[in-house]
Protein backbone atom coordinates (compact mmCIF):
# COMPACT_ATOMS: atom_id res chain seq x y z
CA UNK A 1 0.00 0.00 0.00
CA UNK A 2 1.64 3.07 -0.88
CA UNK A 3 1.92 6.08 2.03
CA UNK A 4 -0.52 8.42 0.47
CA UNK A 5 -2.86 5.90 0.38
CA UNK A 6 -2.63 4.32 4.19
CA UNK A 7 -2.47 7.76 5.55
CA UNK A 8 -6.13 8.19 3.63
CA UNK A 9 -6.76 5.30 4.98
CA UNK A 10 -6.06 5.48 8.99
CA UNK A 11 -8.01 9.40 8.27
CA UNK A 12 -10.89 7.21 7.10
CA UNK A 13 -14.71 7.14 8.70
CA UNK A 14 -13.59 3.25 8.33
CA UNK A 15 -10.68 3.93 10.85
CA UNK A 16 -12.87 5.78 13.00
CA UNK A 17 -15.50 2.92 12.89
CA UNK A 18 -12.94 0.08 12.94
CA UNK A 19 -11.52 1.56 15.94
CA UNK A 20 -14.69 1.95 18.06
CA UNK A 21 -15.57 -2.22 17.03
CA UNK A 22 -12.33 -3.02 18.42
CA UNK A 23 -12.69 -1.23 21.73
CA UNK A 24 -15.80 -2.07 21.91
CA UNK A 25 -15.57 -6.00 21.90
CA UNK A 26 -12.45 -5.87 23.94
CA UNK A 27 -14.12 -4.38 26.66
CA UNK A 28 -17.04 -6.15 26.15
CA UNK A 29 -14.94 -9.63 26.06
CA UNK A 30 -13.11 -8.94 28.83
CA UNK A 31 -16.02 -7.64 31.19
CA UNK A 32 -18.10 -11.43 30.59
CA UNK A 33 -14.80 -12.86 31.29
CA UNK A 34 -14.24 -10.84 34.73
CA UNK A 35 -10.79 -9.95 33.15
CA UNK A 36 -11.27 -6.18 35.03
CA UNK A 37 -12.33 -6.80 38.04
CA UNK A 38 -12.29 -2.46 39.04
CA UNK A 39 -14.53 -1.16 37.31
CA UNK A 40 -17.38 0.67 39.09
CA UNK A 41 -21.18 1.23 37.75
CA UNK A 42 -23.09 4.52 38.38
CA UNK A 43 -26.69 4.20 36.63
CA UNK A 44 -25.54 3.20 33.08
CA UNK A 45 -21.93 4.67 32.70
CA UNK A 46 -19.51 2.29 33.80
CA UNK A 47 -15.68 3.76 35.31
CA UNK A 48 -12.01 1.50 34.65
CA UNK A 49 -9.10 2.73 36.17
CA UNK A 50 -6.01 3.45 34.17
CA UNK A 51 -2.41 3.86 34.57
CA UNK A 52 -0.11 5.48 31.86
CA UNK A 53 3.69 4.66 31.29
CA UNK A 54 4.89 7.16 33.50
CA UNK A 55 2.44 6.05 36.19
CA UNK A 56 0.19 9.08 36.17
CA UNK A 57 -3.55 8.17 36.47
CA UNK A 58 -6.24 7.98 33.85
CA UNK A 59 -9.63 6.60 33.31
CA UNK A 60 -11.66 4.92 30.80
CA UNK A 61 -15.48 5.46 30.46
CA UNK A 62 -18.39 4.57 28.88
CA UNK A 63 -22.21 4.09 28.57
CA UNK A 64 -23.06 0.46 28.87
CA UNK A 65 -25.91 -1.79 29.90
CA UNK A 66 -26.51 -5.12 31.72
CA UNK A 67 -28.04 -7.67 29.77
CA UNK A 68 -29.82 -11.13 30.69
CA UNK A 69 -27.88 -12.61 27.70
CA UNK A 70 -25.21 -14.90 29.81
CA UNK A 71 -25.00 -11.40 31.77
CA UNK A 72 -23.51 -9.66 29.09
CA UNK A 73 -22.71 -6.19 29.19
CA UNK A 74 -23.56 -4.14 26.36
CA UNK A 75 -21.46 -1.03 25.42
CA UNK A 76 -23.66 1.75 24.27
CA UNK A 77 -21.60 4.41 23.01
CA UNK A 78 -17.89 5.06 22.27
CA UNK A 79 -15.28 4.41 24.63
CA UNK A 80 -14.06 7.79 26.07
CA UNK A 81 -10.25 8.01 27.85
CA UNK A 82 -9.62 10.86 30.64
CA UNK A 83 -6.62 12.41 30.75
CA UNK A 84 -5.67 15.18 33.67
CA UNK A 85 -9.07 16.30 33.05
CA UNK A 86 -8.93 16.24 29.15
CA UNK A 87 -11.81 13.75 27.81
CA UNK A 88 -11.31 12.24 23.93
CA UNK A 89 -12.75 9.51 21.94
CA UNK A 90 -10.58 6.00 22.58
CA UNK A 91 -9.04 5.09 19.82
CA UNK A 92 -5.99 2.90 20.41
CA UNK A 93 -6.45 -0.42 21.77
CA UNK A 94 -2.97 -1.27 22.37
CA UNK A 95 -2.86 1.63 24.65
CA UNK A 96 -5.82 0.74 26.14
CA UNK A 97 -5.04 -2.67 26.79
CA UNK A 98 -0.82 -1.45 28.40
CA UNK A 99 -2.57 1.13 30.80
CA UNK A 100 -5.69 -1.42 32.29
CA UNK A 101 -2.93 -4.22 32.79
CA UNK A 102 -1.98 -3.58 36.21
CA UNK A 103 -5.49 -4.92 36.87
CA UNK A 104 -5.25 -7.99 34.80
CA UNK A 105 -4.22 -11.28 35.16
CA UNK A 106 -1.95 -11.67 32.29
CA UNK A 107 1.21 -13.58 30.73
CA UNK A 108 3.17 -10.31 29.83
CA UNK A 109 4.25 -11.53 26.57
CA UNK A 110 0.80 -13.08 25.61
CA UNK A 111 -0.50 -10.07 25.98
CA UNK A 112 1.68 -8.03 24.11
CA UNK A 113 0.86 -10.38 21.84
CA UNK A 114 -2.80 -10.01 21.96
CA UNK A 115 -2.09 -6.29 21.55
CA UNK A 116 -0.19 -6.60 18.20
CA UNK A 117 -3.74 -8.83 17.29
CA UNK A 118 -5.99 -6.02 18.33
CA UNK A 119 -3.72 -3.55 16.25
CA UNK A 120 -3.80 -5.62 12.84
CA UNK A 121 -7.26 -6.04 13.21
CA UNK A 122 -8.16 -2.53 13.80
CA UNK A 123 -6.30 -1.57 10.34
CA UNK A 124 -7.43 -4.40 8.54
CA UNK A 125 -11.04 -4.48 9.62
CA UNK A 126 -11.21 -0.62 8.25
CA UNK A 127 -9.54 -1.36 5.11
CA UNK A 128 -11.90 -3.68 4.11
CA UNK A 129 -14.93 -1.08 5.49
CA UNK A 130 -13.10 1.24 3.42
CA UNK A 131 -13.43 -1.30 0.22
CA UNK A 132 -16.86 -1.83 0.23
CA UNK A 133 -17.65 1.21 -1.09
CA UNK A 134 -20.80 2.06 0.10
CA UNK A 135 -22.70 -0.87 -1.22
CA UNK A 136 -25.62 -2.80 -0.02
CA UNK A 137 -25.55 -6.72 0.57
CA UNK A 138 -29.44 -7.14 1.17
CA UNK A 139 -30.08 -8.42 -2.05
CA UNK A 140 -26.84 -10.32 -3.02
CA UNK A 141 -26.82 -13.91 -3.87
CA UNK A 142 -25.24 -16.51 -1.12
CA UNK A 143 -21.80 -16.74 -2.49
CA UNK A 144 -21.22 -12.93 -2.42
CA UNK A 145 -22.78 -12.55 1.00
CA UNK A 146 -20.31 -15.22 2.51
CA UNK A 147 -16.98 -13.06 1.22
CA UNK A 148 -18.43 -9.74 1.38
CA UNK A 149 -20.46 -9.68 5.09
CA UNK A 150 -17.92 -7.93 7.60
CA UNK A 151 -20.18 -8.67 10.96
CA UNK A 152 -18.99 -11.81 11.66
CA UNK A 153 -17.31 -12.69 14.83
CA UNK A 154 -18.88 -10.14 17.28
CA UNK A 155 -17.57 -10.98 20.37
CA UNK A 156 -13.99 -12.22 19.50
CA UNK A 157 -12.04 -8.89 19.56
CA UNK A 158 -9.23 -9.57 17.19
CA UNK A 159 -11.36 -11.00 14.67
CA UNK A 160 -9.73 -10.09 11.75
CA UNK A 161 -5.97 -10.52 12.90
CA UNK A 162 -5.08 -12.19 10.18
CA UNK A 163 -1.44 -12.18 11.19
CA UNK A 164 0.84 -12.68 8.07
CA UNK A 165 -1.13 -10.58 5.73
CA UNK A 166 0.18 -7.38 4.57
CA UNK A 167 -2.39 -4.69 3.80
CA UNK A 168 -1.13 -5.93 0.55
CA UNK A 169 -1.85 -9.69 0.84
CA UNK A 170 -4.99 -8.32 2.44
CA UNK A 171 -6.27 -6.47 -0.64
CA UNK A 172 -5.37 -9.24 -2.65
CA UNK A 173 -6.75 -11.94 -0.68
CA UNK A 174 -9.46 -10.95 1.85
CA UNK A 175 -13.40 -12.04 1.24
CA UNK A 176 -14.38 -8.24 1.60
CA UNK A 177 -12.00 -7.15 -0.89
CA UNK A 178 -10.55 -9.79 -3.35
CA UNK A 179 -12.65 -10.26 -6.64
CA UNK A 180 -11.62 -13.55 -7.17
CA UNK A 181 -8.39 -16.63 -6.00
CA UNK A 182 -6.68 -19.26 -8.64
CA UNK A 183 -5.21 -21.89 -6.91
CA UNK A 184 -1.96 -23.22 -7.64
CA UNK A 185 -1.90 -27.62 -8.00
CA UNK A 186 0.50 -29.61 -6.79
CA UNK A 187 1.18 -33.91 -7.48
CA UNK A 188 2.10 -34.84 -4.59
CA UNK A 189 3.67 -38.21 -4.11
CA UNK A 190 1.10 -41.01 -2.41
CA UNK A 191 3.46 -42.65 -0.03
CA UNK A 192 4.21 -38.84 1.45
CA UNK A 193 0.83 -37.87 2.03
CA UNK A 194 -2.33 -38.40 4.48
CA UNK A 195 -5.22 -38.86 3.28
CA UNK A 196 -8.79 -39.65 3.02
CA UNK A 197 -11.75 -40.10 0.77
CA UNK A 198 -15.92 -40.14 1.60
CA UNK A 199 -17.35 -43.44 0.94
CA UNK A 200 -19.51 -41.83 -1.83
CA UNK A 201 -16.59 -41.21 -4.31
CA UNK A 202 -14.93 -44.06 -5.64
CA UNK A 203 -11.61 -44.34 -4.88
CA UNK A 204 -10.15 -45.50 -8.33
CA UNK A 205 -12.67 -44.13 -10.91
CA UNK A 206 -14.26 -40.40 -10.62
CA UNK A 207 -12.70 -39.07 -7.55
CA UNK A 208 -10.07 -37.22 -10.25
CA UNK A 209 -12.66 -35.92 -11.97
CA UNK A 210 -14.82 -35.21 -8.91
CA UNK A 211 -12.38 -33.25 -7.21
CA UNK A 212 -10.37 -30.82 -10.31
CA UNK A 213 -13.04 -31.06 -12.60
CA UNK A 214 -12.94 -32.97 -15.73
CA UNK A 215 -10.54 -30.60 -17.47
CA UNK A 216 -8.29 -30.58 -14.37
CA UNK A 217 -8.33 -33.54 -13.98
CA UNK A 218 -6.59 -34.09 -17.46
CA UNK A 219 -4.80 -31.31 -17.20
CA UNK A 220 -3.22 -32.94 -14.20
CA UNK A 221 -2.93 -36.23 -15.60
CA UNK A 222 -1.51 -34.95 -18.77
CA UNK A 223 1.61 -33.41 -16.79
CA UNK A 224 2.43 -36.56 -14.89
CA UNK A 225 2.34 -38.29 -18.31
CA UNK A 226 4.42 -35.51 -19.61
CA UNK A 227 7.26 -36.75 -16.90
CA UNK A 228 6.88 -39.96 -17.85
CA UNK A 229 4.77 -40.60 -14.44
CA UNK A 230 1.77 -42.62 -12.97
CA UNK A 231 -0.87 -40.60 -12.18
CA UNK A 232 -1.77 -43.59 -9.29
CA UNK A 233 1.41 -42.87 -7.34
CA UNK A 234 0.57 -38.99 -7.34
CA UNK A 235 -2.36 -37.08 -5.47
CA UNK A 236 -3.87 -33.69 -6.43
CA UNK A 237 -2.78 -31.10 -4.07
CA UNK A 238 -4.25 -27.18 -4.42
CA UNK A 239 -1.98 -24.51 -2.55
CA UNK A 240 -3.11 -20.93 -1.89
CA UNK A 241 -0.94 -18.57 -3.64
CA UNK A 242 -0.50 -16.61 -0.16
CA UNK A 243 1.00 -20.47 0.72
CA UNK A 244 2.94 -20.93 -2.10
CA UNK A 245 4.54 -17.32 -1.81
CA UNK A 246 4.89 -17.31 1.88
CA UNK A 247 5.39 -21.03 2.97
CA UNK A 248 6.12 -23.55 -0.16
CA UNK A 249 8.79 -21.31 -2.26
CA UNK A 250 11.29 -20.56 0.82
CA UNK A 251 10.74 -23.94 2.77
CA UNK A 252 10.03 -26.93 0.11
CA UNK A 253 12.30 -26.70 -2.46
CA UNK A 254 14.08 -29.93 -0.99
CA UNK A 255 10.73 -32.11 -1.61
CA UNK A 256 10.59 -30.33 -5.10
CA UNK A 257 13.63 -31.22 -5.98
CA UNK A 258 13.33 -35.04 -4.83
CA UNK A 259 10.19 -34.99 -7.17
CA UNK A 260 8.30 -35.48 -3.67
CA UNK A 261 6.18 -32.14 -4.66
CA UNK A 262 5.65 -31.39 -8.31
CA UNK A 263 3.81 -28.27 -9.82
CA UNK A 264 1.16 -28.83 -12.06
CA UNK A 265 0.75 -25.12 -12.64
CA UNK A 266 -2.83 -22.88 -12.07
CA UNK A 267 -6.25 -24.60 -11.63
CA UNK A 268 -8.89 -23.59 -14.01
CA UNK A 269 -11.26 -22.82 -12.22
CA UNK A 270 -11.76 -19.34 -10.34
CA UNK A 271 -12.70 -19.43 -6.73
CA UNK A 272 -13.81 -16.73 -4.43
CA UNK A 273 -12.56 -16.60 -0.52
CA UNK A 274 -15.08 -17.03 1.80
CA UNK A 275 -15.77 -15.80 5.28
CA UNK A 276 -13.01 -17.94 6.92
CA UNK A 277 -10.25 -16.51 4.16
CA UNK A 278 -9.14 -20.18 3.80
CA UNK A 279 -12.13 -21.69 2.41
CA UNK A 280 -12.85 -21.05 -1.52
CA UNK A 281 -15.89 -20.95 -2.92
CA UNK A 282 -15.90 -22.05 -6.96
CA UNK A 283 -16.91 -19.27 -8.98
CA UNK A 284 -16.84 -21.00 -12.24
CA UNK A 285 -19.60 -23.59 -11.71
CA UNK A 286 -20.85 -22.94 -7.94
CA UNK A 287 -21.99 -26.73 -7.86
CA UNK A 288 -18.42 -27.96 -7.33
CA UNK A 289 -16.45 -28.66 -4.72
CA UNK A 290 -15.35 -25.50 -2.33
CA UNK A 291 -11.63 -26.07 -1.38
CA UNK A 292 -10.54 -25.68 2.12
CA UNK A 293 -6.76 -24.79 2.15
CA UNK A 294 -3.54 -24.47 4.81
CA UNK A 295 -2.61 -21.57 5.41
CA UNK A 296 0.11 -20.07 7.94
CA UNK A 297 -1.79 -17.13 9.02
CA UNK A 298 -3.52 -16.55 12.57
CA UNK A 299 -6.96 -15.29 12.79
CA UNK A 300 -9.21 -14.73 16.16
CA UNK A 301 -8.23 -17.51 18.01
CA UNK A 302 -6.22 -20.45 16.17
CA UNK A 303 -3.21 -20.56 13.38
CA UNK A 304 -5.30 -21.61 10.04
CA UNK A 305 -3.10 -24.62 8.88
CA UNK A 306 -4.94 -28.54 8.86
CA UNK A 307 -3.53 -30.98 11.11
CA UNK A 308 -3.00 -33.84 8.99
CA UNK A 309 -4.90 -35.84 11.39
CA UNK A 310 -7.55 -33.69 11.15
CA UNK A 311 -7.51 -33.93 7.39
CA UNK A 312 -7.45 -37.65 7.18
CA UNK A 313 -10.80 -37.46 9.35
CA UNK A 314 -12.77 -35.04 7.69
CA UNK A 315 -14.03 -37.59 5.30
CA UNK A 316 -14.42 -40.38 7.94
CA UNK A 317 -16.34 -38.05 10.32
CA UNK A 318 -18.41 -36.53 7.53
CA UNK A 319 -19.65 -40.08 6.59
CA UNK A 320 -20.51 -41.10 10.63
CA UNK A 321 -22.70 -37.84 10.59
CA UNK A 322 -24.68 -38.31 7.47
CA UNK A 323 -25.03 -42.12 8.75
CA UNK A 324 -26.17 -40.42 12.18
CA UNK A 325 -28.84 -38.13 10.46
CA UNK A 326 -29.97 -41.00 8.17
CA UNK A 327 -31.42 -42.69 11.45
CA UNK A 328 -32.97 -39.98 13.10
CA UNK A 329 -36.14 -39.29 13.41
CA UNK A 330 -36.91 -35.98 12.05
CA UNK A 331 -40.55 -35.74 12.81
CA UNK A 332 -42.50 -32.19 12.24
CA UNK A 333 -42.29 -29.82 12.49
CA UNK A 334 -38.32 -30.69 12.88
CA UNK A 335 -36.58 -31.09 9.46
CA UNK A 336 -33.26 -33.14 8.97
CA UNK A 337 -29.87 -30.31 7.95
CA UNK A 338 -28.03 -30.41 5.06
CA UNK A 339 -24.91 -31.68 6.37
CA UNK A 340 -21.70 -30.30 3.80
CA UNK A 341 -19.74 -33.48 3.33
CA UNK A 342 -16.25 -33.32 3.39
CA UNK A 343 -16.00 -35.65 1.02
CA UNK A 344 -11.72 -35.81 0.45
CA UNK A 345 -8.82 -34.22 2.32
CA UNK A 346 -5.28 -34.81 1.71
CA UNK A 347 -2.11 -33.36 4.05
CA UNK A 348 1.63 -33.61 2.57
CA UNK A 349 4.12 -34.56 5.27
CA UNK A 350 7.56 -33.66 4.80
CA UNK A 351 10.66 -36.18 5.38
CA UNK A 352 12.09 -33.64 8.14
CA UNK A 353 9.67 -31.29 8.95
CA UNK A 354 11.15 -27.82 9.49
CA UNK A 355 9.39 -25.10 11.48
CA UNK A 356 6.51 -23.57 10.17
CA UNK A 357 5.70 -27.41 8.25
CA UNK A 358 3.64 -28.98 10.47
CA UNK A 359 -0.52 -28.94 8.51
CA UNK A 360 0.92 -26.03 6.22
CA UNK A 361 0.42 -28.17 2.91
CA UNK A 362 -3.18 -29.79 3.63
CA UNK A 363 -6.36 -29.73 2.00
CA UNK A 364 -10.13 -30.40 2.41
CA UNK A 365 -12.89 -30.65 -0.15
CA UNK A 366 -16.41 -30.11 1.06
CA UNK A 367 -19.67 -30.10 -0.58
CA UNK A 368 -21.86 -26.86 -2.36
CA UNK A 369 -24.26 -25.94 -0.40
CA UNK A 370 -25.64 -25.01 -3.96
CA UNK A 371 -25.70 -28.68 -4.67
CA UNK A 372 -28.88 -28.39 -1.90
CA UNK A 373 -31.11 -25.85 -2.40
CA UNK A 374 -34.52 -26.00 -3.55
CA UNK A 375 -36.26 -24.08 -6.06
CA UNK A 376 -37.77 -21.86 -3.23
CA UNK A 377 -35.04 -21.48 -1.20
CA UNK A 378 -32.86 -18.79 -0.74
CA UNK A 379 -29.34 -19.57 1.17
CA UNK A 380 -27.59 -16.92 3.19
CA UNK A 381 -24.68 -17.39 5.48
CA UNK A 382 -26.09 -17.22 8.99
CA UNK A 383 -23.58 -14.68 10.03
CA UNK A 384 -25.85 -12.18 7.89
CA UNK A 385 -28.49 -12.83 10.58
CA UNK A 386 -26.91 -10.25 12.18
CA UNK A 387 -25.33 -7.93 9.47
CA UNK A 388 -26.32 -4.44 10.08
CA UNK A 389 -26.04 -2.86 6.30
CA UNK A 390 -24.91 0.04 4.87
CA UNK A 391 -28.03 1.59 5.35
CA UNK A 392 -28.08 1.01 9.28
CA UNK A 393 -30.95 -1.40 9.10
CA UNK A 394 -30.26 -5.54 9.45
CA UNK A 395 -30.22 -7.35 6.50
CA UNK A 396 -33.10 -9.56 7.18
CA UNK A 397 -34.83 -6.54 7.67
CA UNK A 398 -37.34 -7.12 4.93
CA UNK A 399 -38.14 -10.58 6.54
CA UNK A 400 -39.01 -9.13 9.42
CA UNK A 401 -41.22 -6.61 8.45
CA UNK A 402 -43.15 -9.07 6.39
CA UNK A 403 -43.75 -11.93 9.06
CA UNK A 404 -43.12 -10.10 12.23
CA UNK A 405 -40.39 -10.78 14.61
CA UNK A 406 -41.99 -13.36 17.17
CA UNK A 407 -42.65 -15.58 14.07
CA UNK A 408 -40.02 -15.63 12.53
CA UNK A 409 -37.56 -15.97 15.58
CA UNK A 410 -39.76 -19.31 16.24
CA UNK A 411 -39.40 -20.50 12.86
CA UNK A 412 -35.26 -19.52 12.99
CA UNK A 413 -34.86 -21.58 16.37
CA UNK A 414 -37.51 -24.65 15.17
CA UNK A 415 -35.73 -24.87 11.83
CA UNK A 416 -31.69 -23.75 12.36
CA UNK A 417 -31.12 -24.84 15.85
CA UNK A 418 -33.66 -27.58 17.15
CA UNK A 419 -31.92 -29.82 14.44
CA UNK A 420 -28.47 -29.77 16.27
CA UNK A 421 -29.81 -30.08 19.67
CA UNK A 422 -31.79 -33.31 18.35
CA UNK A 423 -28.59 -34.64 16.95
CA UNK A 424 -26.89 -33.85 20.91
CA UNK A 425 -29.56 -35.06 22.77
CA UNK A 426 -30.90 -38.94 20.63
CA UNK A 427 -27.29 -39.48 19.29
CA UNK A 428 -24.44 -37.41 22.23
CA UNK A 429 -22.72 -35.68 19.28
CA UNK A 430 -22.20 -32.50 19.27
CA UNK A 431 -21.57 -29.64 16.76
CA UNK A 432 -19.50 -26.20 17.31
CA UNK A 433 -22.24 -24.66 14.84
CA UNK A 434 -22.05 -20.75 15.31
CA UNK A 435 -22.96 -18.75 13.18
CA UNK A 436 -19.76 -19.23 10.69
CA UNK A 437 -20.73 -22.96 10.49
CA UNK A 438 -24.16 -22.48 9.63
CA UNK A 439 -26.52 -21.50 6.35
CA UNK A 440 -29.88 -20.59 6.97
CA UNK A 441 -32.11 -21.71 4.24
CA UNK A 442 -35.28 -19.97 3.33
CA UNK A 443 -38.39 -19.74 1.76
CA UNK A 444 -40.30 -16.52 1.40
CA UNK A 445 -38.19 -15.09 3.59
CA UNK A 446 -38.95 -16.99 6.66
CA UNK A 447 -36.04 -19.79 7.88
CA UNK A 448 -36.92 -23.91 6.16
CA UNK A 449 -33.72 -25.91 7.02
CA UNK A 450 -30.50 -25.14 8.04
CA UNK A 451 -26.80 -26.04 6.40
CA UNK A 452 -24.29 -26.87 8.33
CA UNK A 453 -19.94 -27.39 8.31
CA UNK A 454 -17.17 -27.55 9.18
CA UNK A 455 -16.55 -30.75 11.00
CA UNK A 456 -12.75 -32.17 10.82
CA UNK A 457 -12.37 -30.89 14.17
CA UNK A 458 -15.94 -28.97 14.81
CA UNK A 459 -17.39 -32.26 16.62
CA UNK A 460 -17.05 -33.92 19.94
CA UNK A 461 -18.58 -37.03 21.14
CA UNK A 462 -18.25 -39.24 24.38
CA UNK A 463 -18.38 -43.38 23.02
CA UNK A 464 -19.99 -44.17 26.34
CA UNK A 465 -22.96 -41.36 25.53
CA UNK A 466 -22.96 -41.83 21.89
CA UNK A 467 -25.99 -43.77 20.85
CA UNK A 468 -23.77 -46.31 18.21
CA UNK A 469 -20.19 -47.01 17.60
CA UNK A 470 -17.95 -44.30 17.26
CA UNK A 471 -16.01 -43.30 14.21
CA UNK A 472 -12.66 -44.71 13.55
CA UNK A 473 -10.25 -41.40 13.62
CA UNK A 474 -6.55 -41.16 13.22
CA UNK A 475 -5.03 -39.74 16.17
CA UNK A 476 -3.20 -36.78 16.54
CA UNK A 477 0.38 -37.02 17.24
CA UNK A 478 1.58 -36.61 21.13
CA UNK A 479 2.72 -32.92 20.36
CA UNK A 480 -0.67 -31.90 18.63
CA UNK A 481 -2.23 -31.41 22.35
CA UNK A 482 1.05 -29.43 23.64
CA UNK A 483 0.82 -27.21 20.81
CA UNK A 484 -3.27 -26.43 20.85
CA UNK A 485 -4.82 -28.15 24.02
CA UNK A 486 -8.17 -26.89 23.47
CA UNK A 487 -8.09 -28.95 20.18
CA UNK A 488 -9.77 -32.49 20.65
CA UNK A 489 -12.62 -34.72 19.65
CA UNK A 490 -13.45 -36.62 22.91
CA UNK A 491 -14.48 -36.24 26.26
CA UNK A 492 -15.90 -38.31 29.10
CA UNK A 493 -18.04 -35.07 30.34
CA UNK A 494 -21.94 -34.63 29.35
CA UNK A 495 -21.95 -31.57 30.87
CA UNK A 496 -18.62 -30.54 28.14
CA UNK A 497 -20.45 -31.76 25.19
CA UNK A 498 -23.76 -29.45 25.91
CA UNK A 499 -21.44 -26.63 26.73
CA UNK A 500 -19.42 -27.30 23.38
CA UNK A 501 -23.00 -26.68 21.54
CA UNK A 502 -24.78 -24.51 23.47
CA UNK A 503 -21.96 -22.16 23.31
CA UNK A 504 -21.81 -21.89 19.56
CA UNK A 505 -25.56 -21.76 19.26
CA UNK A 506 -26.51 -19.75 22.20
CA UNK A 507 -23.77 -17.97 23.55
CA UNK A 508 -22.03 -16.83 19.97
CA UNK A 509 -24.86 -16.51 17.77
CA UNK A 510 -28.07 -16.18 19.68
CA UNK A 511 -27.00 -13.70 22.27
CA UNK A 512 -25.99 -11.40 19.45
CA UNK A 513 -29.39 -11.79 17.65
CA UNK A 514 -31.26 -11.32 20.82
CA UNK A 515 -29.43 -7.67 20.96
CA UNK A 516 -30.44 -7.06 17.47
CA UNK A 517 -34.19 -7.96 17.97
CA UNK A 518 -33.88 -5.41 21.52
CA UNK A 519 -32.01 -2.60 19.59
CA UNK A 520 -34.06 -2.77 15.83
CA UNK A 521 -37.45 -4.15 16.88
CA UNK A 522 -37.79 -3.84 20.82
CA UNK A 523 -38.03 -7.38 21.67
CA UNK A 524 -37.36 -7.65 25.19
CA UNK A 525 -34.09 -10.14 25.75
CA UNK A 526 -36.45 -12.07 28.00
CA UNK A 527 -39.76 -12.08 25.50
CA UNK A 528 -36.86 -13.40 22.86
CA UNK A 529 -35.52 -16.28 25.26
CA UNK A 530 -39.14 -17.01 26.55
CA UNK A 531 -39.59 -17.65 22.31
CA UNK A 532 -36.81 -19.74 22.09
CA UNK A 533 -37.14 -22.25 25.43
CA UNK A 534 -41.23 -22.62 23.95
CA UNK A 535 -39.75 -24.19 20.82
CA UNK A 536 -37.31 -26.30 22.95
CA UNK A 537 -39.97 -27.48 25.35
CA UNK A 538 -42.79 -27.80 23.05
CA UNK A 539 -40.26 -30.51 21.54
CA UNK A 540 -39.22 -31.78 24.52
CA UNK A 541 -43.06 -32.30 25.38
CA UNK A 542 -43.64 -34.33 22.03
CA UNK A 543 -40.86 -36.64 22.64
CA UNK A 544 -41.38 -37.95 26.47
CA UNK A 545 -39.12 -41.00 25.79
CA UNK A 546 -36.18 -38.85 25.51
CA UNK A 547 -36.73 -37.22 28.65
CA UNK A 548 -33.62 -38.89 30.33
CA UNK A 549 -31.28 -37.19 27.57
CA UNK A 550 -32.63 -33.80 27.94
CA UNK A 551 -31.68 -34.07 31.80
CA UNK A 552 -27.93 -35.72 30.25
CA UNK A 553 -27.63 -32.53 28.61
CA UNK A 554 -29.29 -29.86 30.30
CA UNK A 555 -30.22 -26.58 27.88
CA UNK A 556 -32.13 -25.23 30.96
CA UNK A 557 -29.31 -25.72 33.84
CA UNK A 558 -28.96 -22.33 35.85
CA UNK A 559 -25.58 -21.72 34.66
CA UNK A 560 -23.57 -23.03 31.45
CA UNK A 561 -19.46 -23.12 30.79
CA UNK A 562 -18.63 -20.53 28.29
CA UNK A 563 -14.94 -20.02 26.55
CA UNK A 564 -13.32 -17.54 27.40
CA UNK A 565 -12.02 -16.48 23.76
CA UNK A 566 -10.51 -13.22 25.25
CA UNK A 567 -8.49 -14.43 27.89
CA UNK A 568 -7.04 -17.40 26.05
CA UNK A 569 -5.10 -14.95 23.95
CA UNK A 570 -3.16 -13.44 26.99
CA UNK A 571 -3.13 -16.13 29.58
CA UNK A 572 -1.30 -19.76 29.11
CA UNK A 573 -3.29 -22.24 26.86
CA UNK A 574 -5.00 -25.05 28.72
CA UNK A 575 -7.61 -27.56 27.74
CA UNK A 576 -10.59 -25.65 28.47
CA UNK A 577 -10.09 -22.02 29.26
CA UNK A 578 -14.49 -21.24 30.79
CA UNK A 579 -16.26 -19.80 32.95
CA UNK A 580 -20.03 -20.97 34.12
CA UNK A 581 -21.99 -17.79 33.02
CA UNK A 582 -25.91 -17.34 33.95
CA UNK A 583 -28.33 -19.31 31.24
CA UNK A 584 -30.37 -16.88 30.30
CA UNK A 585 -33.17 -19.71 29.21
CA UNK A 586 -33.19 -21.13 33.26
CA UNK A 587 -34.76 -17.11 33.61
CA UNK A 588 -37.81 -18.24 31.92
CA UNK A 589 -40.74 -19.57 33.21
CA UNK A 590 -41.41 -23.14 31.58
CA UNK A 591 -45.05 -23.19 29.83
CA UNK A 592 -47.93 -24.96 31.86
CA UNK A 593 -48.72 -27.04 28.73
CA UNK A 594 -47.23 -27.49 25.64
Amino acid sequence: MRPADYQNLVNSPAYRQASRRVLRQLLEALLFEGAVPHCTWYEETLTLPGLRADNIPVSYQCQARRTISFGRVRITAPLLRIDSGITHEATDPALFLAEIAPWIVADETRLGQFASELLATQIKHAQTLNAQGGKLLRGAGYDILEARLTDGHLYHPSFKSRLGFTLDDNAAYAPEIANSVTPLLLAVRRDRCRWAISGTLNPKEGSGCELLGESGWQDFCDELARRDLRPDDYLPLPIHPWQWDEVVLPGYHQALARGDLLTVGLMTDRYLPQQSIRTLSNLSDRNRLSLKLSMNLVNTSTSRVLAPHTVQNAPVISDWLHSLAARTDWSPPLVRPVLLREVAGVSFTPLAPAYGQYGALSCIWRESVHTYIHAKERAVPMTAVTHIDIDGRPLINPWIRRHGPEQWLRRLVERAYLPVLHLLWEHGTALESHAQNMILLLEDGLPARVALKDFHDGVRFSKALLSGPAPVLAMPPPEHSQINPNSFLETESADELRDFTFDALFFVSLAELAWLFLCHYGVEEKRFWQITGEVLHAHQGRNPQSAARYLLFDCFASEVGIELLASRRFQTEIRLRTRRAPNPLAQIEEPLCI
